[in-house]
This record gives C-alpha cells, structure tokens and sequence, in this order.
C-alpha cells in the first residue's frame, strides 16, 4: 500500500519537504500527501505581515553566512545550491542565479569589511577576491566612483522566491498533493487533530516553524524588515551587502528592476508592521549604494519573523510516527532544499522500519 503522509506548514519548508516526498518514483506506489495550512497559501491576505517565506530576499550565500554558520552547515548550504538547480530543471524559471554576491562599505566603515572578510571559512572552489576600484567598476558599473575597494564572493546566488513558491505549489498540485489551507492543527497526546477532527496517517511532518511553539518552547522569533522597490535606472545584476556600524544592508536585485532590500533582525516577537526608524535608515543606506534609488517606486515596507532554536540552529527530530524540521533561523533558503533531503531519509527509514514491524 502507498503511505499517507501529512505535512504541517505550507511555508518554504513545508512546500520542500511535500516537492522532495512526492518526486516521482521515491514510493513503489505512489504516496497520499496532504499539506496543511492554517492561513492561505498566498502571500495576497498578509501584505504586511506575511509569512517569512513570501518575505524573504532569498539570497544563497553560504560564503558570506560562513561567518555564523558552522562548517557543517556551510556545506548543507553548497548541497543546497546544487538542489536548487535540480528543482529549477523541473520547475518554471524561478529567478535562480549564481553571479557571486559583493561586500562594500564606506571608507569610513572599511574595517567593518575587513573584520567580516577575515572571519569567513574560505571554502576550496569559492576563495573570496578583493577588488580594486577599476575592478570594481568593471564588475558593476553603476557603483562606479561611490567605492574604493570590494571584496567579491564567487558560487554565491539568490532566486525570485515569489516565483517560486507560486511555481511548487503548481507542481504539487499536478502530483496530486491535497492542498487544505485553513488547517488548524494541535497535538493532543500523541494524537493529531484538524479542525477538530482526529487525523490518522502513516507519517507526519512537522513544518510549521512558529507555529510549534508549544511542542518546541525553545523557539524565538527573529524580526526581519524589508522593503521591495522597483528601480529601472539602477543597473545591478548581483546581490550586494554593504556594511553599517549599526547593520549590514543587503540589496538583492530580482529582475526587471525590482530590488529586494534588508537589513535589520531584531530579537522580538513584535507583530506589529515595520517601523518609521527602521524603514528611513534602510532607504538612507540604499541611496547611498546608488544615488538612482531616490526615484525608486517602493512596492511594499514588510515585517516577518523567522524561527531560530538558542544555538541558530536547525533541527530535525523524529519519533514514532513523526519528523519534526525547525529553527532555520534567516538561513531557510540556503539551507531548506539539503534539510528536505535530508526529511525524506528520516521519512523512508521510519517507514520501512515499521513495515519490518508489521510484517518482520
């Protein structure tokens, strides 16, 4: 018999777990999945507040992240990119792109840089290369004159996560994924429940992020604020980073003129919209990037809040019956598609195991 599998969240993780397990030829026949949500699967109803997910600027930078992660997650990070190709060969063109990714700063702020460049875990294929202004220039024109040096960060990438959370969710639906949004789910016991129905399947994956606060106490809320502006004069075909004495901006272009742009990460479980202060000093550095931001269309101010464990860690936790994938902290995309692979282990295992129970 084919299993029944549940999985709980139909954020980033959710959608990659319910891609990884309903791949084609993983099952002898092929598995009933359900994705349950307890919102909409579309960002439309949360323009302010959405999902962490929909928010996101979807960078890939497991380079520039070395200097929190550890060397183990550095590499999930690089498996990750080269599972990101693979779900972009079966998927509509999602934005997905590896061009490096820049560091600047100020004069004024270069030790900042330097201090950050000194701290990465240089990685054998990726080792990261300053730049001369000329070089500088070269690379990215439209900085041409604003910076002294850079440092550049080869393999680094980002993808259009709109595009891609609207294309899984296409895909899921053409593998027969049931996708019930306004999904309430609690933990009674060891028993699931639904809209106030007893939920029964082989296996349950747990995706939900904040939404398990209660099974697991531990998690935290990371605040993240960002803004989308379109700006057709500004001509930048890779994420940049500049560094702040009080934050680190991040601009990410996504095509067509559309920037993503970010910086701050409050340790607060506020849910309210993106501050005044907040939103003036990310244009402020923004305009410093590149003067041609002042005319920029601003398309949406956001305010999302991402889970983290106390190490910034994630986890995936199993018994009986279930598997649990958290605390991905601001690394869901560079690390979701290693850690789905890594859910469908746990999945195939667990449920072998219990074939081998009840027929062994």
């Amino acid at each position: 018999m084919s299993p029944t599998l549940l999985i709980l969240g139909g954020g980033l993780m959710g959608r990659l777990c319910a891609l990884a397990l309903s791949e084609p030829g993983l099952w002898p026949k092929p598995a009933r999945i359900r994705l349950l949500e307890k919102g909409s699967f579309s960002p439309d109803q949360e323009l302010y507040q959405p999902k962490a997910a929909f928010a996101a600027a979807a960078m890939l930078s497991p380079l520039a992240e070395s200097v929190l992660l550890e060397q183990d997650l550095v590499e999930l990070g690089y498996r990750s990119m080269q599972l990101w190709q693979q779900l972009q060969q079966q998927l509509p063109d999602f934005g997905l792109q590896q061009q490096g990714a820049l560091l600047l700063a100020h004069p004024q702020q270069q030790h900042l840089l330097l201090h950050l460049v000194s701290q990465i875990k240089t990685q054998p294929n990726y080792p990261p290369k300053w730049l001369t202004k000329t070089e500088l220039t070269t690379l990215e024109p439209s900085l041409a004159g604003r910076f002294q040096h850079g440092c550049f960060l080869p393999g680094e990438g980002q993808l259009n996560n709109q595009a891609f959370l609207q294309h899984a969710l296409q895909l899921l639906q053409q593998r027969g994924v049931a996708l019930e949004a306004q999904s309430s789910v609690e933990f009674k016991g060891d028993e699931l429940w639904c809209n106030g129905k007893l939920q029964h399947a082989d296996l349950v994956i747990d995706c939900r992020g904040l939404g398990a606060a209660t099974e697991l106490p531990q998690l935290r809320p990371v605040r993240g604020e960002v803004l989308r502006v379109k700006a057709p004069a500004v001509q930048l075909s890779r994420p940049v980073r500049l560094f702040h004495p009080r934050y680190a901006l991040y601009v990410a272009p996504k095509g067509e003129g559309l920037f993503v742009v970010g910086a701050t990460e409050l340790e607060s479980a506020d849910q309210s919209g993106p501050s005044v202060r907040s939103t003036l000093e990310l244009l402020s550095a923004l305009y410093s990037v590149d003067p041609a931001f002042a005319e920029a269309e601003i398309f949406s101010v956001q305010a999302s809040a991402r889970p983290a464990l106390p190490d910034n860690r994630p986890v995936i936790s199993d018994q009986p019956g279930l598997i649990r994938v958290n605390g991905l902290y601001r690394h869901g995309y560079l690390l979701g598609p290693a850690l789905a692979e890594q859910v469908v282990e746990q999945a195939l295992l667990q449920l072998s195991e219990a074939k081998e129970l009840c027929y062994g």
